[in-house]
């Protein structure tokens, strides 16, 4: 779809903008020891068959009608898209088509990838976002700043450097072409919550650029852009350190890792360049896969299940429901399905509902993603979240939970814990023969379960998904860490003006939503 520049970037903007950044492995010399990785034989049939039959005991038996309270975590529901959206910033291509997804798919021959092809000089796996929280997701390589010279997300923009979208009093969608999003990351319209929550992020920018020229800031376009990207940036970079790594993560490790740094990963630590690890992308934060519920409450007006909110772009059969409605020749979101953030975040003045508990339960709407998301999640393993999960990390020869506690120095999870939630998962790890060798999304799941009772990470899952963002953060010189001697960097949060020539404070999802006039 794309062709590549020299410099990493693509040369045309399609459907998306990728740019050329390494993976890696935090634990390279697990990764290379077949002793610390899924036990596997002949062609690897066999345990292919062992892994699907684990992820198809992972079903969360909620539904419609069935809430089952009792499966909903103390963390809001708004971190779970969160989540998602900080994922889609960092990284790519792990899901995509390709040769290693179809190798997926078709179970033949699917063994341990060798070192080189993903790490290799010319690897076979190539992250397609920069491993930074600079937002790429959402700016692209940025609008044209210099009259005739393009860049690839020229068209995001408009002639006054702010973002476009679709938005009007209350409501707000993505600037659509046809039924396509136009936005810079594609997989930020995989379902209306990550949409929602991305169109959002392009609304606090355009506000953020009226308050810098309401106050005479910045009256020129460009330096008004420059200053604003500054400050949304720091303003999620906030967010992720103070309200997302607490709800998520061990707050004692998340404040140890702040305070102290990363042990285990972080930019030039080594003496290792910048790149993204295995571990944590095709592992670690997929934990936020067991959080999502099987249906959402969008409004005062509509309750959907999950698999309704997948893929709102999808063309639909005549009479099947449809997200989307005509607007001219393209196409919008229809109002009744606009969120109002209250029912996602606390602080907005409403009930917020709950994120489901890190355990090893999914919402059984994610094992047909073909049916919500067309070809994109097309045949047995690649529609069923579960399976794709457990498969991708035996392919990219991810270690085994106890092999990286080993590495972290935390005492792996006895045979008795990682069996006690449910009897059927319970068999399919014993039969599977996966209680030494645990595959380590499972591991990260159960571990949050059986020491959180699944209201956060464990001791594991809090350490590798603590020590990738902060480590990222703490070690980007332009992040808000490193601008202390900067008037808007507080300890309390990121001051912004607004258009009434006054300043607000920026320290939670709801001050972001609040400030962009989202629905609430």
């Amino acid at each position: 779809m794309f062709k590549s520049m020299s410099h990493g970037m693509t040369e045309s903007f399609d459907a998306e903008i990728q740019f050329r950044t390494p993976f890696g492995y935090m634990f390279e010399y697990m990764a290379r020891d077949d002793s610390r990785l899924l036990p596997y034989s002949g062609q690897g049939e066999e345990t292919v068959r062992r892994l699907q039959y684990l992820g198809d005991q992972m079903g969360d038996p909620g539904e419609q009608g069935t809430p089952r309270p009792e499966f909903d975590s103390d963390i809001p529901a708004v971190m779970t898209y969160f989540g998602q959206f900080i994922d889609h910033d960092l990284t790519a291509n792990t899901d995509r088509e390709g040769t290693l997804i179809n190798m997926i798919e078709s179970n033949k021959g699917l063994l341990p990838l060798p070192m080189e092809a993903v790490i290799g000089d010319e690897p076979q796996l190539v992250n397609g976002r920069r491993p930074q929280f600079d937002l790429d997701s959402v700016y692209g390589d940025g609008p044209p700043l210099i009259p005739g010279v393009q860049t690839t997300a020229s068209e995001l923009y408009d002639q006054h450097l702010k973002l476009r979208l679709q938005h009007e009093h209350s409501y707000i969608d993505l600037r659509r072409q046809g039924r396509d999003a136009r936005i810079a990351d594609a997989r930020n319209d995989e379902n209306i919550i990550v949409s929602q929550l991305h169109a959002m992020m392009l609304l606090f920018h355009n506000k953020v650029v009226e308050g810098l020229k309401a106050n005479n800031a910045d009256r020129d376009p460009a330096f008004a852009y420059a200053r604003a990207r500054q400050i949304v940036r720091w303003c999620y970079q906030y967010i992720v350190i103070n309200e997302y790594l607490p709800a998520v993560c061990d707050e004692a490790i998340v404040e140890d890792v702040v305070r102290n740094g990363p042990r285990f990963f972080g930019p030039g630590l080594n003496a290792l360049p910048l790149y993204m690890p295995i571990e944590f992308s095709v592992a670690g934060f997929r934990f936020a896969h067991s959080m999502i519920r099987p249906f959402y409450r969008l409004n005062g007006r509509h309750e959907l299940k999950i698999s309704d909110l997948l893929g709102p772009a999808r063309k639909r059969q005549k009479g099947k429901f449809d997200p989307l409605e005509p607007a001219g020749n393209d196409y919008r979101l229809k109002p009744d399905f606009v969120i109002e953030w209250s029912n996602f975040v606390p602080d907005l003045y409403g009930r917020h509902q709950s994120a489901r508990k890190i355990d090893p339960r999914l919402a059984r709407g994610l094992f047909d993603l073909e049916s919500a998301l067309g070809s994109d999640r097309k045949g047995a393993n690649l529609s069923h979240l579960a399976r794709s999960n457990l498969l991708r990390g035996y392919h990219l020869r991810v270690p085994t939970g106890q092999a990286v506690a080993e590495a972290l120095g935390i005492q792996p999870l006895s045979a008795k814990e990682l069996t006690a939630t449910d009897q059927k998962i319970a068999e399919a790890l014993t039969d599977g023969g996966f209680l030494d060798r645990t595959p380590l999304w499972y591991y990260v799941l159960q571990e949050a379960a059986i020491q959180k009772d699944g209201n956060s990470l464990g001791a594991v899952g809090s350490r590798l998904v603590a020590e990738v963002i902060a480590g990222l953060i703490k070690g980007d010189p332009n992040s808000y860490l490193h601008a202390r001697d900067h008037r808007a960097a507080t300890l309390g949060g990121i001051e912004v003006w607004t258009p009434r020539r006054d300043k607000r404070r920026i320290a939670t999802l709801a001050d972001l939503i609040e400030f962009a006039g989202g629905p609430t």
